[in-house]
């Protein structure tokens, strides 16, 4: 139950736990309704004892979702600094800007490619239908009485089946697409009427037929506009083909850019190098999550320290903070403050950007030694803050769901407990209306006593006993 759900019905029930009030007809109503108020308040007392223990509880389960988004904001910031190490800091340029260059995944290195004799763009083959047709949903594109079609895409013949009700360009148009056969079928409607055209999948020569008799290339229904082809090239001095001029798997972790101006005779140097700034911009988001995480900390300590003072845990995440700040590697680069990072008396951590900036191709290497991955270097111990911050089985999150369900423990006592109160106090009003009534009936009868005394002064002595005793 959440928070605003529980407040909401405690203050229901509370409602119903309140003094209850009557309307008393004796002089003593004021005096009883006291009674009755200072009861409830007394009822209330282990009631509210319990409120204040489960808001503590709803205080500490809100600080821990804080403090789980901080930290993990930190692990995410780690974690990418470990994907540097896989090529995200290196750099492609061309000597070309016809055959672009730019690293792109995993597995690149550093060097130098030549990449020269293209001779030839990736492009997909096409045809269209010699004759178009003057409906396409109505118009047969089969001959009459057999229905069917075969289609060549690069392969053998394959057979395309109609019905009565789809043969027509419409059906045809659905069948091929069906089909699985390396083509895309669509239809072009002109003032000369709809015309069904084909498009290779991939790139190449693909020869595209559509006939009417299988063994006859003579009954074909199409021509074709282009015939494909691979890009072709070198690397290197080494031939090499590709399937899209985005061409990738050539050079590892690159991807290479072939656009139409590209000439045969042209040759680019790709240049695959270090590259600091990427590893500058994730330091300085890295630094920011970690000074965010050390802030959020901090209001946990000291004399206006939130509702997680003193916990464990806030504890040992501030323990493994201070163990990644200070992370000691082996090699060229052994801290954090080797890349330029400090940290001063307040705790909070700087980037200065110059540093690794400055650094050698031999530098960048070391840097990305210490920073390492997943498993290796500084960037493991994204894993421990993850231990802390997973929404599912982090640390932090069992700790929020065992807060909440005291919170809920302690919601359904105090609802039992206004229950009883409740009854209690129904009871308790209702003796004390009888009470009053009594009071007001015995009043009622002291007066009629009263007036019947002085009635009879006045037969017995012509006048009341008071003004008698007082003459």
């Amino acid at each position: 139950m959440s928070t605003s759900a529980i407040n909401t019905l405690a203050s229901g029930l509370a409602t119903i736990a309140t003094p209850q009030s009557f309307t008393g007809v004796s002089t003593y109503s004021s005096d009883l309704q006291s009674i009755l108020t200072r009861s409830a308040q007394i009822a209330q007392i282990p009631v509210q004892a319990l409120q204040s223990d489960q808001t503590t509880l709803q205080s500490q389960a809100t600080d821990l979702g804080t403090l789980q988004a901080s930290v993990s904001s930190l692990a995410q910031a780690i974690a990418t600094l470990g994907t540097l190490s896989s090529g995200g800091a290196l750099a492609a340029t061309s000597s070309d800007t016809n055959i672009g260059a730019v690293v792109s995944g995993a597995g690149a290195s550093a060097g130098t490619y030549t990449i020269s004799d293209v001779t030839s763009l990736a492009v997909q083959s096409s045809a269209t239908m010699t004759n178009g047709v003057a409906n396409a949903a109505t118009t047969a594109v089969a001959p009459t009485g057999n229905d069917t079609l075969y289609l060549v895409a690069g392969g053998a013949p394959i057979t395309i089946t109609l019905t009565s009700a789809t043969n027509n360009l419409d059906g045809l148009q659905a069948a091929i697409n069906a089909a699985n056969a390396g083509v895309t079928a669509s239809i072009l409607t002109t003032t000369g009427g709809s015309y069904l055209t084909m498009t290779a999948n991939l790139a190449g020569a693909t020869n595209i037929q559509l006939l009417t008799d299988s063994n006859n290339p003579a009954t074909g229904l199409m021509s074709m506009n282009q015939t494909g082809s691979l890009a072709q090239f070198e690397v290197n001095g080494l031939p090499a083909t590709s399937t899209s001029n985005q061409v990738t798997g050539v050079i590892p972790g690159v991807t290479l850019n072939l656009n139409p101006a590209t000439l045969k005779t042209e040759s680019a140097t790709i240049t695959v190098a270090a590259n600091a700034q990427p590893i500058t911009d994730a330091l300085q988001s890295m630094a920011s999550a970690y000074n965010a995480l050390h802030t959020q900390i901090g209001t946990e300590f000291g004399a206006t320290a939130g509702a997680l003072n003193g916990n464990s845990v806030v504890l040992s995440i501030q323990s493994l903070m201070h163990q990644f700040a200070f992370y000691q590697g082996t090699g060229g680069v052994q801290s954090l403050m080797d890349l330029g990072i400090s940290i001063d008396d307040s705790g909070t951590m700087s980037v200065d950007p110059s540093v690794v900036s400055a650094m050698s191709a031999g530098q960048v290497s070391s840097a990305l030694s210490f920073i390492g991955n997943s498993s290796t270097g500084i960037a493991s111990l994204a894993s421990s803050f993850t231990n802390y911050s997973d929404p599912t089985t982090g640390v932090l999150q069992q700790q929020i769901t065992q807060d909440q369900k005291s919170a809920q423990t302690l919601q359904n006592q105090i609802d039992a407990m206004n229950v009883r109160i409740a009854a209690a106090q129904q009871t308790e009003t209702t003796k004390v209306e009888a009470a009053d009534s009594l009071l007001a009936e015995l009043q009622s009868q002291q007066s009629m006593l009263t007036a019947t005394i002085q009635g009879l002064n006045y037969t017995l002595y012509g006048a009341s006993l008071t003004s008698s005793n007082g003459g």
